[in-house]
């Protein structure tokens, strides 16, 4: 088995809604971290390589102080955030990440909901803009939050959905509707009745069976060692996709 080294995760925390079990907090590996908003991740870098940073932006509902990263008001975009019901799974507790190289920007909000999405962007924008958005919570309609998507202006969605979970079509529309995003690409074809509408070209997608056959093909995100362009692959169809990284 792979060994692990380092374990970054919330760890143990007072109010935690859904506490793994004994096997989590006790299978073997060499280091563990509570990581906290703010910290980086370290990285090892190639001789030569251009910086690589792995930032934690949020955790257990707590978010980076904007002063730290010098994060731009963003007030305007409340009028695109309507409040839901309070989530009271450990799904609001997500880590959240923003993985830098050179100009390359991706952010991974784990499964972090609606509401404390919003704190990212408001009032000030914690993330940025980005280049990859790999869509939240495997595009339920519990995440993904259209405040966000207008406020990264992401260029590539990448959804990890299941054939029947996620890609809701609140989700879909709004993802159609950002007007940064030039592809969307999804893990799974939706195979539920909506899965009509709610789709992208086949072209876009990895795996076209429900889970007892599927073959578990994957998705490969690749950025050039200079970071000015990265490159989306399906090996499983061929397909490979070249996009330009915007300038930070």
């Amino acid at each position: 088995m792979m060994p692990i080294r380092h374990v970054y995760d919330n760890g143990k925390f007072e109010g935690m809604p859904d506490q793994p079990d004994a096997g989590y907090f006790e299978f073997a590996c060499e280091a563990r971290s509570i990581i906290q908003p703010g910290e980086s991740i370290p990285l090892k870098l190639s001789a030569g390589s251009l910086p690589l940073k792995l930032v934690c932006l949020g955790a257990r509902q707590k978010y980076i102080q904007p002063q730290e990263i010098g994060a731009k008001e963003n007030r305007e975009i409340a009028k695109l955030h309507t409040p839901k019901d309070r989530d009271g799974s450990d799904n609001a507790n997500s880590v959240v990440l923003l993985l830098a190289f050179g100009d390359f920007q991706f952010f991974d909000g784990g499964d972090l909901t609606w509401n404390q999405e919003y704190q990212l962007v408001h009032p000030f924008n914690l993330v940025g803009t980005v280049d990859v958005y790999q869509v939240t919570h495997h595009g339920l309609d519990a995440s993904n939050n259209p405040a966000v998507l207008q406020s990264l202006n992401p260029k590539v969605a990448i959804m990890n959905n299941g054939h029947k979970k996620g890609c809701m079509p609140d989700v879909f529309a709004d993802l159609k509707e950002t007007k940064s995003i030039e592809a969307i690409y999804q893990v799974h074809k939706n195979l539920r009745p909506d899965g009509q509408v709610n789709n992208v070209p086949d072209e876009y997608i990895a795996n076209f069976q429900e889970a007892e056959q599927c073959q578990g093909n994957y998705i490969k995100l690749s950025v050039a060692p200079n970071s000015k362009k990265y490159t989306v692959e399906i090996p499983a169809t061929k397909h490979s996709k070249t996009y330009t990284t915007a300038t930070q």
